[in-house]
């Protein structure tokens, strides 16, 4: 049986939405706050991540689910960065 999603990973909007929630959050932050208190995009990400991981075990769409561990590591990391920034000062 077929499954209901496209072929390719990169054609499935969900995919993009788990792996830049994050990176779009810090962005955002970056752009109105400053990248020294972008840190805290960490948290809002996480927590979102987690909803969007619970709705795709919920529906079954595991490679979604891969894109949002991914989204959140790479939120992990943008973090991070600013958080480095942050404290150096």
């Amino acid at each position: 049986m077929k499954a209901a999603y496209s072929e390719k990973w990169w054609l499935d909007p969900m995919v993009w939405l788990g792996l830049f929630h994050g990176a779009a959050i810090w962005a955002i932050m970056v752009a109105y706050l400053s990248i020294t208190s972008a840190w805290i995009s960490l948290a809002c990400g996480i927590f979102i991540g987690f909803f969007l991981y619970l709705v795709a075990l919920g529906y079954q769409d595991y490679r979604f689910a891969r894109a949002v561990v991914v989204g959140v590591a790479l939120n992990l990391f943008l973090s991070s960065l600013s958080a480095i920034i942050a404290f150096m000062d």
